[in-house]
């Protein structure tokens, strides 16, 4: 990267720092930020696999189907069940699959929507529940105790 700035920039530069300066407590706490920030505290990826909505042969049974999301991270698999319950709400349950060998994941699962979040504890079997989920945008999250979290993208139920 080139580290030389041209004197044109360096005189817009100018420019705006005397005619509106950055606020020194807005530069510290931007620096501050930066500084705290590790690459070893960046979220694993939470990569979508499957998906219900996508499956082209569907029954209809009368009863509201559930949108199954099934999720990948290294070495575990996260899959999600949402059921329609009262008008714009769904019920979340699911698990946390470990490789074969390995103890149950100890932490949470996080549904994160434009109001804020739903949260549901693994069990002793790596399942949750979680009640009242809005629909509309939604990310899944899973938080592990003493570990990274690994974070979906959004998506829309």
């Amino acid at each position: 990267m080139n580290q030389r700035i041209p004197a044109e920039l360096r005189g817009l530069r100018d420019l705006f720092q005397s005619c509106d300066p950055i606020p020194e407590q807005a530069l510290a706490g931007a620096y501050a930020a930066m500084a705290r920030r590790s690459p070893i505290e960046d979220p694993v990826v939470l990569k979508l696999v499957g998906d219900s909505a996508e499956s082209l042969a569907r029954v209809r049974s009368g009863q509201p189907e559930p949108r199954v999301l099934t999720f990948a991270m290294p070495g575990r698999v996260l899959e999600v069940d949402l059921v329609p319950t009262v008008d714009g709400l769904y019920r979340a349950s699911g698990m946390v699959l470990n490789r074969a060998g390995q103890a149950p994941p100890v932490g949470e699962v996080v549904l994160r929507h434009p109001a804020g979040e739903c949260a549901g504890s693994l069990d002793e079997h790596g399942a949750f529940r979680v009640a009242d989920v809005p629909r509309g945008p939604l990310s899944v999250v899973f938080r592990p105790v003493r570990s990274v979290p690994a974070v979906a993208d959004w998506l829309v139920c």
